[in-house]
């Protein structure tokens, strides 16, 4: 194993720069005093003290982005891990007791054993190559829990920004209510800060995008804020801040019930932030044109959830915000990502006497504008105007958001992604091709009517074929005599759709209905090679492009002879009478059949009514291999009947009737019937004789059936032949 999979950012130390340095420290210059204020904003969402968010901007951005594959992916605290890791506390208890409402020193003990835990499983996931799950998550899943997010962080900010006292509810509507309900202890101070912090933030913003427009508006209103004192006014205020490294933490004492406990939340963390960081770096990599591993950048994300549990750091994952910075800001490597990181400590020492000061109304107002930025209105018009789907995936995962805990949300999210991906597999694109498509524009001019041309795209089983069948079985103004089925586009099958495949030939069998196979991709045509359908439909039947299974279909059609309502499909492989079969293709009667005296009972059919049926069914598809021994059948069946009359079996043919309906008759009797039947059927000019070289015998049947009479073998009888084609007794 190369050293460079095991440390992937020596490839970058290896070409590094000047130039590179002085880009990478100037984007950080710039990334810094944005990401700390809002570290301490993302702090405050989830319930604990400003600090920890500053802590968890220093060694686990580094960690992210040295093991990280995004060259500019910022890790760090942001706004919906800090809502779940809130929704956590708040929901999950040890010892009968809520995690929110233990002591700090106890509580960030269990904080930092889930981010420790969350670390853990994105590590194995990385290790796991698992990083391309992500995108089984549907977009409208994640636009719903977005804009859910953001309003759980806007109304848990209200009763900051209004100043209400008393502590912090957990859900949409207890927050709503809990505001409600405290309107008359409204404080005009908090209002004001906030307000004069959101003004102060939206006008420095229109200076340039690069200038930290936040930290500057939390510094005015700090200044403010201590002039007129407003923390005698009942302003809640940050506090001091220690001007310190980063304290190692240790998780609480290993405890069965607490790791069944945390396992689930962990889960959750870690699922939303691998979703969240794998969509900002294939977005950031599209943009530079960069190449992505969604398995290391979850190894890197995964290190710095780690190292965020054993320096006193709450857990986070990618942001765009600031990973969008740092490509704005000109950062050329991922050591621009990592000078944040560090100069998060000395901006630290630097602003800790003066965050003492900060409003917490303040940073309130800060959280009311990121609300707000996280609400993306096109998205949300997106995913309502697509499809039934998107609105239904979308309107419940915003319901859960807003119902149940943010953990739940995520997994019924994630639930409803998969549920969407096995449904769209289910239900594959069935198309049939008119003539004028495109597929079609090179297809054979002259090809006979009756060729029935699908296309199937996407993945191949048991849904696609039920769809297939569903469009075979319409009604149609041309009936299909021959189905040409396009498997070129087809990008998977397994045993499931071999099988449906299978059943799907033999059922069209069932009906007359040849088909032609197209087969183009050589994954396919092995499975269908093993599966052995491809020997049982023979040589002829398999197509590599659609113009040659057109031209296979033609071929095929043409062989088939129609004359006064009867379509003869020439059988090789059975050798009758050689007079016999010319009889029958020149609409003369044999000799022996002209003959036979009128008084002479009937010969026993030499085929049942069933069997003509399968024989049928399958006289135009697998012509090379038709188990029939025709001679043989006929002894058995003189013998059983013990008739003496003397008719050779040879003038006998197996035939369908104008609808469609089995039955077997004589020779004579097919030559002899009165009036033409199914004139439309057999054009002039399209009646072929046999080669002279080629066995004699012949199965005649009349079309493809209609589906609608054949739900069973037992509806193969057919009615009773007409009177008129009876043998007078």
């Amino acid at each position: 194993m190369r050293l460079s999979a095991i440390f992937p950012f020596l490839s970058t130390l290896k070409t590094y720069s000047p130039r590179d340095f002085r880009a990478d420290i100037t984007a950080a210059l710039t990334v810094t005093p944005m990401a700390v204020p809002q570290a301490m904003a993302y702090a405050i969402i989830a319930g604990v003290h400003p600090q920890y968010g500053i802590y968890a901007c220093m060694l686990p951005v580094v960690m992210a982005a040295l093991w990280g594959s995004s060259r500019f992916m910022a890790a760090g605290p942001t706004n919906a891990i800090s809502m779940v890791l809130f929704s956590t506390m708040a929901t999950i208890s040890v010892g009968g007791t809520l995690i929110i409402n233990m002591p700090e020193e106890i509580r960030m003990t269990y904080i930092f054993g889930l981010a420790l835990f969350c670390g853990l499983i994105q590590v194995g996931m990385g290790l796991a190559r698992l990083g391309d799950l992500a995108n089984f998550i549907s977009h409208s899943v994640m636009v719903a829990f977005t804009t859910g997010a953001a309003l759980l962080i806007g109304m848990g900010q209200l009763k900051t920004v209004f100043g209400i006292p008393g502590p912090k509810k957990a859900g949409f509507f207890h927050q709503m209510f809990d505001v409600l309900h405290g309107l008359p202890q409204l404080n005009e101070w908090c209002v004001g800060l906030a307000a004069l912090t959101i003004v102060l933030a939206l006008g420095l913003k229109r200076i340039s995008r690069r200038f930290p427009s936040s930290l500057a508006a939390l510094a005015l209103v700090t200044a403010v804020s201590w002039y007129l004192e407003a923390d005698k006014h009942g302003v809640p205020l940050v506090g001091a801040i220690p001007s310190v490294i980063p304290p190692l933490s240790m998780p609480p004492a290993f405890d069965l019930a607490a790791v069944r406990d945390l396992f689930m939340p962990a889960l959750a963390l870690a699922l939303l932030g691998t979703v969240e960081s794998l969509a900002i770096g294939k977005q950031l990599a599209s943009v530079k044109n960069d190449n992505f591993d969604g398995s290391q950048e979850l190894i890197g994300q995964g290190l710095g959830n780690m190292a965020a549990g054993i320096t006193s750091g709450i857990p986070g994952c990618g942001s765009f915000t600031r990973s969008a910075l740092m490509v704005t800001s000109g950062g050329r490597t991922r050591m621009g990502t990592v000078f944040s990181g560090l100069l998060a400590l000395p901006m630290l020492f630097a602003l800790a006497p003066f965050i003492a000061w900060l409003p917490l109304p303040a940073l309130g107002g800060i959280l009311l504008i990121i609300a707000a930025q996280m609400i993306d209105i096109e998205a949300i018009r997106l995913c309502l105007v697509a499809t039934r789907i998107d609105r239904l995936v979308l309107s419940l995962t915003f319901a859960s958001t807003l119902i149940f805990d943010l953990e739940k949300a995520i997994f019924i999210g994630v639930l409803l992604s998969l549920v969407l991906f096995i449904y769209k597999t289910a239900h594959p694109r069935v198309r049939r091709l008119r003539p004028n498509d495109p597929l079609l524009r090179e297809a054979p001019a002259d090809r006979p009517d009756g060729i029935a041309v699908y296309v199937v795209e996407g993945t191949l089983f048991f849904g696609a074929i039920h769809e297939l069948e569903r469009q075979l079985y319409e009604e149609d103004d041309e009936p299909t005599r021959l189905v040409v089925l396009h498997l070129t586009r087809v990008f998977w099958l397994d045993a499931s759709g071999a099988y449906a495949l299978s059943q799907f030939v033999e059922r069209c069998y069932a009906r007359s209905i040849p088909v032609i196979l197209v087969v183009g991709s050589r994954s396919v045509n092995r499975i269908l090679q093993r599966t052995g359908i491809l020997d049982y439909l023979s040589n002829g039947f398999v197509a590599e492009t659609i113009n040659e299974g057109l031209r296979q279909a033609a071929q095929l059609l043409s062989r088939i002879t129609c004359r006064d309502g009867l379509c003869t499909y020439p059988v090789p492989g059975i050798a009758p009478l050689a007079e016999t079969a010319a009889a029958t293709y020149a609409g003369a009667l044999p000799e022996n059949a002209a003959g036979k005296d009128a008084d002479e009972d009937d010969t026993p059919p030499l085929l049942e009514a069933t069997e003509a049926g399968a024989a049928a069914s399958t006289a135009p598809t697998q012509i090379d291999q038709l188990p029939l021994d025709m001679d043989h059948h006929d002894d058995e069946e003189h013998g059983e009947a013990g008739e003496t009359d003397g008719t050779d079996a040879t003038d006998l043919e197996s035939r369908t009737d104008c609808d469609g309906n089995a039955h077997t008759a004589s020779s004579a009797s097919a030559a002899s019937a009165s009036g033409p039947r199914c004139e439309d059927s057999a054009p002039a000019g399209k009646a072929v004789p046999l080669p002279d070289d080629a066995p004699q015998g012949s199965i005649l049947i009349v079309g493809p059936r209609p589906p609608a009479e054949f739900p069973g073998v037992d509806d193969l009888q057919g009615p009773p032949m007409p009177e008129d084609e009876r043998k007078a007794p």
